[in-house]
């Protein structure tokens, strides 16, 4: 049977072991942590990119679409004006069924 010393010893030795693979265990966790933390940041960067593109694209096509309509509207004013009150008559008409 082993004495009291060698036990204190052992306790010792475990305590060590413990503290030594807690230390471990927090250090790999905080590094999985900032690996996440990092990848969600590059994610997060090409997404933005990627809207702004997409944002820039959608804006250039509505000044297009802007730019063609107010040239169309003053080639032909008389057919722009009589579309405007067609549709208008069409709205009402289902805005009055409501």
């Amino acid at each position: 049977m082993a004495s009291k010393e060698e036990l204190e010893e052992q306790l010792q030795t475990a305590r060590q072991d413990i503290a030594t693979l807690t230390a471990m265990a927090g250090e790999t966790a905080r590094d999985q942590v900032r690996n996440g933390a990092d990848q969600a940041r590059a994610q997060v960067d090409g997404l933005s990119a990627e809207t702004r593109a997409l944002y820039d694209s959608a804006r250039g096509e509505g000044a297009r679409l802007r730019r063609n309509t107010a040239e169309q509207v003053q080639s032909h004013p008389l057919a722009s004006t009589g579309l405007a009150f067609a549709a208008g008559v069409v709205v009402a008409g289902l805005l009055a069924r409501r």
